[in-house]
This record gives C-alpha cells, sequence and structure tokens, in this order.
C-alpha cells in the first residue's frame, strides 16, 4: 500500500491522484497512466523521460521555453544526457502531452504538442496526447521537404522499434476509458452541437452506440477482425453502410431494449453519427470495470427516472459490501424482484468471475415494473458481459408465484416510503403482509382482514422470502421504522418467524440523498429458516463512511494518510476509497467463520433473545451492537435504579389558554434551546401567547426551576440541559423535550442534581441513542426516557456530585443574568433559516402631512 503516487519512472512522487479541486484526477496521475501504456507497448522505462525542454528561449525576451510531459529517446538516457541540446533533440523519437481535461485538448495541441513534433529534426517523430477522454496519437513525417502531422487513434501507436502503418482498428489495439461518464458528457455535447435537442433522443442514440460498440468488440476478440464502428481515413464512403448493418444486429440481438430501438438504426444524420462514432472508436468497454459501467448510469438514470417512484441509487461501495457477504457460490441463482438499474445483479456478476466463474450470466435473475428501469438493467447487464437472460418487464409484488422456492441469494434495495403502497386486494391476500395484525397482550397475530394498502418495501420483504428456497440468503435493504418503530412490529414478528438474521447494519442518514432520499436504513442480511431456532448469535455494524461525499455530489473520498495527508492507493495506483464497508466486510468474514467453528458460544455481542425479550422486538443494530450491550450488563451488574422509579417524567401538559391571555409574555423552551456541549438552558426572547400558539403549540409542560430538559432529537449528542432561570411563564414543546422533575419522596437519596449529572454521563447517553428510532433523525418516547437506567454509587458520592452541581447552576443563572443585562431583546433574537429577516420595508403611512404643514 502507498501513500503517494508511484511513478515506473521516478518512482515514489509524493503527489495526490486528485487535483486541488477534489473530483478531477491531476495531470502527474494521467501522466503516469500514459507512461504505463507506453510501457506496455515495449518502450523501455531507461529511455523514458518527463518534463524535457524541446525549445528554449522562446517569447517574452527569451524566458520561455516548450516543455514534453513525456519524451522517449532513440537511446538510454544515460548516453543521451551527456550530449549537447542540440544532439540530445535530434534523439527523439516521441513527446507526450498531458492534460487533466479534454477542453484544453485544442490549445495543447496546436500550440505545445505540434511545436514539439516540428521542431525534432527527424524524418519520423510521433507524438502522443493523452486526457481524460481523448488518447490520439499524432505521427509527424518529412517527405521531399514537405512536414505533415497525421492524426490517428494511440492504439496503432507501433511496438517500439516498428515503423507505423495506418492499420483498421483490432480489438487488441483498444485502450480502457478512464472515465467513461466523461466521454457520455462529450458525446451529449456533440449531438447539441448538431441541433439534436430532445433529451430523449440523445439518451437514445448514446444507449444505441455503447450496445453497438459492445456488440462490435465481442465479436472482434473472438474472431481477430477489424472492427465495424470506427471511421477510415478519406471520405470512407462505407461508413453508414457499415453502422447501420451493425446497428440492425444489435436491435434484433437485444430486443428486451424496446424503446431504445425504436428506430433499428440511427436516427443522425451522417456528420453526427461520425462525430460520436470517432469519440468512443479507440475504447475497450468490453474489459471495462464495473465502477466504470456504473458511470454510465449514474449519467443516464435521473434523466429517466421519476423522482416519485422512491427508486434510489446504491453506492457501489455498499452494493459490493453486500454480495460479498453473502458470497454466491457456483451454483447459487442470484434475485433482485426490485432490481431498478440492475447494479446487485452486475455486481454479483462481478463477484464470480474473479473466481472465473463465466457461467453465473445465466444464474441472476430480475424484475421490475418500470419500463425504463428495466431497460436500463438490460443495458447495464449487456455492458457487464451480458447477462440479461432471466430478466423481465413484470410487477413482481403482483406476480408473486414467479421463481417461487427457487433462488439462493435474494438481493434487494426496494421502493420504500407512505407514498408507495400496494391498494389491490387481490394482490394483498396473497403475503402475510398484506393482512391485518392485531397485538394481543403484546403478542402479534395474523388476522383474516386484508388491508386496504401496504407499503411496498414492505411487502418485498416477503416476496424475497418466496423467492428463496430453503436456507437461502438474503440482502435487504430497510428504513430503520421497520426495524424499531412499535406500529411496525407485525412486520418484525413476521421476519422473526420466517428467518434466521444473520446480521444488521445500520447505515448514514443521508446514503441515499443523491436520489432525494433523506432517511435512515439498515441493511438486514438473513437466512430462510421457518423452523425451531435457538438463541442464536447475531452480528451488528454501524456505517459512517461509505467512500463518498454524501449529498447531490456524491464525489468519491480517498483514504488518507494519517500523518502526511496524502491520498492512499495500492501497487496499480488505484486510489484506496476511504469506507467503513472494508472493515464491516471483514468483520462479516470473522463472524461467519466463527459460527461455522462453533466459537460463538461466549459472543458478546446480540442474540435473537435480546429481539425477542425485547417489548418492541426492537432490531435496530446500534441496539444490539457490542459496545451498547457491554454497558447495559455492566449496569445491571451492580446497583441501579430505572429512572422513573426516582424522578418524575412530567405527562401533564397545559393548554395556555388555562392561564395566559392571548396577549400575554411567555417563554417557550424547544430542542434547540438545549446546549448540548455545557449542559444548560438557552432562554429566548419572550413572545405573546398567540405568537406561540400560531407559530409552534397552544399546549406544553409547565417548567420549574431545577427542572431537567432532555431532547427529544438526535439523542446521541447528549442534549440534555439544567434549567436554572426564576423566570415566570416558560414552558416546554412537548414534541421537541421532555422534562425530568425531582421527586419529594426521592430528593433526599437522588436530588435532581445528581440525576442531571447522571443522564449526561456516557452510561446514559448510549441508552438514549440506541433506544431511539426513526426512519430520519432518531428519537426519544417518553417511555423510552422512564426507562433509562442509572448506575447508582455511594450515597456520599451522589451528595458530592450535587453540591457540585448546584454550584454549577449558581454560576450559570448568574451568567445568564449578566448576559441579558447587556443586550436589548431584538439583539438576542435566534436567526433561524430566514434570509429576509431585519429587511422587511418599514411600514409607510397612507397620505401625506398636509396638516403638519
Amino acid at each position: 500500500m502507498s501513500i503517494s503516487l508511484v511513478c515506473p519512472i521516478r518512482g515514489d512522487l509524493k503527489a495526490e491522484y486528485f487535483a486541488k479541486d477534489g473530483l478531477t484526477v491531476s495531470e502527474e496521475a494521467r501522466r503516469i497512466d500514459c507512461i504505463n501504456y507506453l510501457l506496455s507497448k515495449g518502450y523501455p522505462s531507461e529511455h523514458i523521460e518527463c518534463e524535457t525542454t524541446i525549445i528554449k528561449h522562446i517569447g517574452n525576451s527569451g524566458k520561455n521555453s516548450l516543455r514534453a510531459d513525456i519524451t522517449i529517446y532513440e537511446k538510454p538516457k544515460y548516453i543521451i544526457n551527456s550530449l549537447p541540446h542540440e544532439e540530445k533533440i535530434k534523439q527523439i523519437i516521441l513527446v507526450g502531452e498531458i492534460k487533466r481535461e479534454s477542453k484544453s485538448k485544442g490549445s495543447a495541441v496546436k500550440h505545445q504538442l505540434e511545436p514539439a513534433l516540428r521542431q525534432i529534426d527527424r524524418p519520423e517523430v510521433y507524438g502522443v496526447y493523452w486526457d481524460d477522454i481523448n488518447r490520439h496519437l499524432y505521427i509527424k513525417q518529412t517527405k521531399n521537404n514537405q512536414v505533415s502531422i497525421s492524426k490517428d487513434e494511440l492504439g496503432n501507436l507501433p511496438e517500439y522499434g516498428n515503423p507505423y502503418l495506418y492499420k483498421k482498428l483490432k480489438y487488441k489495439d483498444l485502450i480502457k476509458p478512464e472515465d467513461i461518464s466523461a466521454t457520455l458528457m462529450e458525446i451529449a455535447n456533440i449531438l447539441r452541437s448538431n441541433h439534436i435537442n430532445d433529451e430523449s433522443t440523445r439518451y437514445r442514440e448514446t444507449v444505441k452506440l455503447l450496445l453497438a460498440k459492445y456488440m462490435d468488440e465481442r465479436e472482434a476478440k473472438e474472431s481477430g477482425n477489424e472492427l465495424i464502428l470506427q471511421i477510415s481515413p478519406g471520405n470512407d464512403p462505407g461508413f453508414i453502410t457499415r453502422v447501420e448493418s451493425l446497428y440492425r444486429t444489435t436491435a434484433n440481438f437485444y430486443s428486451k431494449a424496446k424503446t431504445i430501438f425504436t428506430h433499428k438504426t440511427t436516427e443522425l444524420e451522417e456528420k453526427a453519427l461520425r462525430e460520436i462514432v470517432e469519440k468512443v472508436q479507440g475504447l475497450n468497454l468490453l474489459d471495462s470495470s464495473i465502477d466504470s459501467m456504473q458511470q454510465v448510469f449514474m449519467t443516464f438514470v435521473p434523466a429517466v427516472f421519476k423522482k416519485e417512484l422512491d427508486q434510489y441509487f446504491t453506492p457501489l461501495t455498499l452494493v459490493n459490501c453486500m454480495v460479498e457477504i453473502l458470497r454466491p457460490g457456483i451454483n447459487d441463482k442470484v434475485v433482485d424482484p426490485a432490481m431498478g438499474t440492475g447494479d446487485f445483479l452486475t455486481a454479483a456478476m462481478q463477484y464470480r468471475f474473479k473466481l472465473g466463474d463465466g457461467t453465473i450470466i445465466s444464474r441472476v435473475y430480475g424484475m421490475d415494473k418500470d419500463p425504463q428501469a428495466f431497460e436500463l438493467a438490460t443495458v447495464n447487464m449487456i455492458l457487464n458481459k451480458d447477462g440479461q437472460t432471466y430478466f423481465e418487464n413484470l410487477d413482481s409484488i403482483e406476480n408473486h408465484a414467479k421463481w417461487q422456492g427457487e433462488l439462493g441469494i435474494a438481493l434487494c434495495n426496494p421502493p420504500f416510503g407512505s407514498k408507495t403502497v400496494e391498494t389491490r386486494p387481490e394482490v394483498l391476500a396473497a403475503y402475510d403482509l398484506g393482512h391485518e395484525w392485531i397485538n394481543e397482550d403484546g403478542k402479534w397475530k395474523k388476522t383474516n382482514k386484508v388491508m386496504e394498502s401496504q407499503q411496498l418495501g414492505i411487502l418485498f420483504i416477503e416476496r424475497c422470502f418466496k423467492l428463496l428456497i430453503d436456507n437461502g440468503k438474503l440482502g435487504i435493504i430497510l428504513p430503520e421504522g421497520y426495524l424499531c418503530t412499535p406500529s411496525y412490529g407485525y412486520v418484525r414478528k413476521w421476519i422473526l418467524d420466517k428467518f434466521q438474521i444473520i446480521g444488521l447494519v445500520e447505515l448514514p442518514r443521508r446514503i441515499f440523498l443523491k436520489s432525494e432520499a433523506d432517511l435512515r436504513s439498515n441493511i438486514l442480511f438473513a437466512v430462510k429458516n421457518d423452523g425451531q431456532k435457538s438463541d442464536y448469535s447475531i452480528h451488528t455494524e454501524l456505517v459512517r463512511k461509505v467512500g463518498y461525499k454524501l449529498g447531490k455530489g456524491f464525489f468519491q473520498v480517498p483514504l488518507r494518510d494519517a500523518e502526511t495527508g496524502l491520498e492512499m492507493r495500492d501497487s496499480t495506483n488505484k486510489i484506496l476509497i476511504d469506507t467503513d464497508f472494508t472493515r464491516v466486510k471483514n468483520n462479516f468474514f470473522n463472524f461467519i467463520e466463527k459460527g461455522k467453528k462453533g466459537e460463538l458460544s461466549n459472543w458478546q455481542g446480540g442474540r435473537v433473545s435480546d429481539i425477542l425479550n425485547h417489548p418492541q422486538l426492537d432490531m435496530k443494530p446500534r441496539r444490539l451492537n457490542v459496545k451498547a450491550l457491554s454497558n447495559l450488563r455492566s449496569i445491571k451488574s451492580s446497583k441501579y435504579e430505572k429512572l422513573s422509579e426516582i424522578a418524575e417524567i412530567v405527562e401533564d401538559v397545559s393548554l395556555f389558554s388555562d392561564t395566559l391571555k392571548e396577549s400575554d409574555l411567555m417563554y417557550l423552551i424547544e430542542g434547540q434551546d438545549i446546549r448540548a456541549a455545557e449542559g444548560f438552558i438557552v432562554l429566548k426572547d419572550s413572545e405573546k401567547r398567540w405568537q406561540v400558539e400560531v407559530r409552534k403549540t397552544s399546549k406544553a409542560y409547565a417548567v420549574k426551576t431545577r427542572d431537567v430538559i432532555v431532547g427529544l432529537v438526535r439523542p446521541e449528542r447528549r442534549n440534555i440541559g439544567f434549567y436554572t432561570h426564576t423566570t415566570a411563564n416558560v414552558f416546554a414543546s412537548p414534541d421537541g423535550v421532555a422534562v425530568v422533575r425531582e421527586r419529594s419522596d426521592k430528593k433526599h437519596n437522588f436530588p435532581i442534581e445528581w440525576i442531571f449529572q447522571a443522564l449526561r454521563t456516557e452510561r446514559c447517553r448510549l441508552q438514549f441513542w440506541t433506544e431511539s428510532g426513526g426512519t430520519s433523525y432518531g428519537k426519544l418516547t417518553p417511555d423510552q426516557i422512564k426507562n433509562v437506567l442509572i448506575p447508582v454509587p455511594e450515597q456520599s458520592e451522589i451528595d458530592e456530585i450535587a453540591n457540585a452541581v448546584r454550584g454549577w447552576s449558581r454560576y450559570v443563572a448568574e451568567t445568564s443574568n449578566r448576559f441579558h443585562e447587556i443586550w436589548d431583546s431584538h439583539d438576542k433574537v435566534v436567526i433561524l433559516n430566514s434570509p429576509i429577516i431585519g429587511l422587511e420595508s418599514e411600514e409607510i403611512p397612507v397620505g401625506g402631512d398636509e396638516e403638519d404643514e
């Protein structure tokens, strides 16, 4: 593992893979890629030099010079470097110009590469241009004292020692692209410049081109023939006939991509077709990685998917992690019943390809009811070795018997959300989870009554179960609400009855934000097993780093050396991504291997009994985490009290109208008023009662001095404050906070100051955090606050802590009073997400001041 770029000529460079913008690959990294390509063509490393001055003393009073990024000499450098500059230049057989981005190509070729070629006094010299899209060869030839420079694909660069000879490209001449998405954007720009303004037409023509290119490469690789999809020198009169024939063959072969081939040939004029063919003719798509292929869909899918369908992108690091944890075997059939663009299935194929399993292409199954999603999945499979035989454009939920009990592994990121529902009674009747369930004495039971509607995300859990063989494996992404919210207890009951849970992984809240899905989600790994199960072990993981910047940009985040901050990469200069999924996979592998060896008897993590014994059957990964469970076991091993036994959790919510007039001033404490780090309450400026009712609520808790205010949202931040003010008419918003108050019968042994300190300790914070639930931010319920367990030390220690908190609270109260003495009320208003506060126009009276005149 390296922490810097490694050049095959200059060694460790202490340079970074990405440029300063953090998005584009650095010029130095591109130069290394180019050098590696030249070495693959047989050019000796001892003949290659970087940053060579070709022309000295030009422009700017002779202060400038013309330099080449890469130079290859006819003789080794140790001989060349002893020669005078003029003689040294005569020994150059190749110069290379490297740029980060294609937008610099025109100027770089015209003002750098071509002048350098012309300056070298040899009858034939090669020039190489290399950027994020283009890989071109320039040939300078001199005949009868006339210099000409021609252009060709870089694949036609002759092997070292051989003369240049134009030839049509064959498969072996193609170069794997670094960034297919950049090429796609270039194609889009070409189509726009040719007045193809309809987005769907640009999409169809681009995908046609990619599919035809894939067909062409596959045939050429097997036959050794020249590629059809290329432009020959001169007029090339057979171009259109040749390409249209290839398009018709492609349309017939990939007949499932129906809307792509509404026209079996191109809809473009010849000029536009030539220009886009030229952009891809030298590229090797057949051997490109799954990472490169997904770039196609990250480019196209936003334009064709509909946001309201809740069809979300799944980051490739997550996809690969799920596939590698379930480890598809040589005989496993893999299915995704809500396949979207098919990324789970392509990843499963790539996983098996690496193990030499070519038959996997006949063991992947997928369904999606959306025609566009189905078509994109088909294209995705075609570009990933063509495993789309068992793809169906069907409603998987409706066709509940399709492939029933046939598949070994199910992978799924289903559509979920309250708007994505099934309402057809005949469909719901086919699912246990399509029926109503009742909770009697804490136990869920299915009824015979069919629901009016059910979320698709829930039905897909059961759909996967139907697809699997006995002991088949499931990996499915679910919103956190399904795993912890009381109303979904029946879903968890059904899962526990039908599956043996292998593990649970909590994902970061913003992982699907690119698809505008801002929620907290989890992965459930399980085995279909509805027989008797022992108190088996469950592995849990928490993921925070996914390898991408979470948000609309979705850029890769490189792993960095802790000392230098340099990006880290492997021996081939491939960037290492900073992701927790590497740890997750390794930990799961260890857990599974220990299970096979019977070494989990002393397992310190979660067990199924930790779910079954919970009143809500809570399955959140963080609650079953080793650290969370160890914390509880540690507390229970010594003296402890439940909070509700030693303090009052206020339940009385009063209407303001019972005590205040509409114009009376009051204060409302909300979650944002708790200073989590310092532990005190910041009292906002007062508001009239009617203003609070319009803005927020009409009823709240009446707050007293020395109350403890617990924030309900994001409890992992330790949102617990001590109220020190003596101000009248102070209330607390019940949807944002809970109020904990000293009990008169317990205050001698358990003063509220000690309780406040205890609730802010790590041992209580972990309980609040692991118990909280919800699909977005974690949120506590009053019952969860009541049930928190507090370790109880000796009485002398309790008294000492309480006295210390009293002294601190007096200081906080005094500081607050001083604060309010310094500023006017309008200088203490908190500005929240409003750019216009303070910019409203002043009211101008109607009419003039004639009477004053």
